[in-house]
């Protein structure tokens, strides 16, 4: 029973770190799409007021864009610790009934991976995206 008990403390420990993470990445995505939508504001309201909406509109779309790929990168995330909550009540279970399958809780893990890996894709566009819009503003690009 001790060794099943380690096991399951080792287990919940290694899981806690993961979604320490994942809200760590959360709140990275938050901030960022906090300014985005609070940018996309500003420009909104500069467009109220200018006649020439020419760089504007190019830069609220690029924004837009950003806002649209940040969610994406959001729901990603939220289904890795879906998944990895998954894997972790899986895990705690099967040390108490044998019935659920390795192969299982690997697929959790693996998906939890998956997501987690997709959103930082999402994550970099969005970095990549933010610094086209930078330079639609600094009117370095065209």
């Amino acid at each position: 029973m001790t060794g099943n008990l380690e096991g399951i403390v080792t287990l919940v420990t290694g899981s806690l770190v993961l979604f320490s993470s994942i809200g760590l990445f959360a709140l990275t995505l938050n901030a960022r799409y906090t300014h985005a939508i609070g940018r996309v504001r500003e420009i909104y309201e500069e467009m109220q007021k200018s006649h020439d909406t020419t760089k504007l509109a190019k830069e609220l779309n690029m924004m837009v864009y950003r806002c649209q790929i940040l969610k994406w990168s959001f729901g990603l995330l939220l289904c890795s610790a879906l998944s990895s909550g998954m894997f972790l009540l899986g895990s705690i279970f099967s040390s108490f009934i044998a019935h659920i399958s390795e192969e299982f809780l690997i697929l959790f893990v693996v998906l939890c991976v998956l997501f987690i890996f997709s959103s930082m894709v999402f994550l970099f566009l969005d970095v990549l995206t933010s610094l086209k819009s930078t330079l639609i503003h600094i009117e370095k690009l065209k």
